[in-house]
């Protein structure tokens, strides 16, 4: 996989999950028959999953861009690198240790609040939540049918 082809997948994943969540949202506000309250929820689950993968992406990057960096230094005739030495300064990897960790915790906290303060509905605010499966799932059953078609023309 060449990293266009990666960027192109997290693309369509990323809109698939948007797609999802608003169609479960317009699903909520058809069967609260036109309240907004199920909707609203939806998206809040929505809100919340994006901002978790937002976090997420922004790790990974930090990652991939770590490793590209370190293969384009290492010169071919060097191939032993020094031990014990940091790819990243030690303020750096504490933070992105901190970020990672507090991420559900914020999470948490945040479903907290929409659920007793705002008084957002339970069920919606699990199925917003649940869009980036069903994106998987959609990107996973589109792989499987463009597999399936290059094999038998």
């Amino acid at each position: 996989m060449r990293l266009g082809d990666r960027d192109q997948a997290l693309r369509q994943f990323e809109w698939d999950a948007a797609v999802a969540c608003g169609a479960m949202a317009a699903l909520a506000l058809a069967l609260g028959r036109g309240r907004p309250a199920g909707a609203v929820s939806v998206l809040a689950g929505g809100g919340l999953m994006a901002l978790s993968y937002w976090a997420i992406k922004g790790g990974v990057d930090v990652v991939v861009d770590l490793v590209g960096r370190r293969d384009r230094d290492k010169a071919p005739e060097a191939s032993t690198e020094r031990e014990g030495v940091p790819a990243l300064p030690a303020r750096r990897r504490v933070g992105l240790a901190v970020k990672f960790f507090t991420r559900y915790a914020l999470l948490a906290v945040g479903a907290y609040v929409m659920l007793t303060c705002f008084r957002l509905h339970p069920v919606g605010l699990l199925a917003g939540a649940m869009t980036p499966f069903v994106a998987a799932a959609v990107l996973a059953v589109r792989s499987s049918r463009a597999s399936s078609h290059r094999e038998h023309p």
